[in-house]
């Protein structure tokens, strides 16, 4: 496989994950309340692994997470592709002057082991897919609601 089709299929995936996640959170839409959560949620905690944005920095070698604040409380900014990151990244300037978007990708339990670690100095929550397809969680309830949903299926 060429590089250029390589690329393609990348592309191609993070297109069906961030459709796959759109639809996802439209169904829940239609569910009761905890159903719906259930729903996200366990399509969320079934990933392997997680994105989360780097704030472009004077040193391009030590991007930084991106940490922003919604109604007074500290968030990550948490995706389930690339696309989703790409689109709020631009929307907010959150690129580097040559205009590259930078993702970290993480596996999802260390990743809750992380947010917990940073939670003790005031992060509060997650907010994946942030826009009209997106979710939200204290952090407090990640690894009650991970117990959760997987007890559901």
């Amino acid at each position: 496989m060429s590089e250029e089709q390589n690329q393609q299929n990348q592309v191609r995936e993070a297109a069906d994950l961030a459709a796959h996640f759109d639809v996802t959170v439209e169904k829940a839409r239609e569910l009761p309340f905890a159903e719906g959560q259930t729903l996200i949620w366990g399509e969320a905690f079934k990933m392997d692994s997680w994105l989360i944005l780097m704030q472009p920095s004077d040193n391009p070698q030590q991007p930084e997470p991106f940490f922003g604040n919604v109604d007074g409380q500290g968030w990550a900014f948490l995706f389930t592709d690339p696309m989703h990151a790409q689109v709020f990244a631009r929307n907010n300037q959150l690129v580097t002057p040559g205009g590259q978007v930078l993702i970290a990708k993480m596996q999802v339990d260390p990743m809750i082991n992380w947010l917990e670690e940073i939670e003790k100095s005031g992060l509060y929550g997650v907010r994946f897919n942030e826009g009209e397809q997106g979710w939200f969680s204290p952090i407090s309830n990640l690894r009650d609601m991970q117990r959760y949903v997987e007890e559901q299926q």
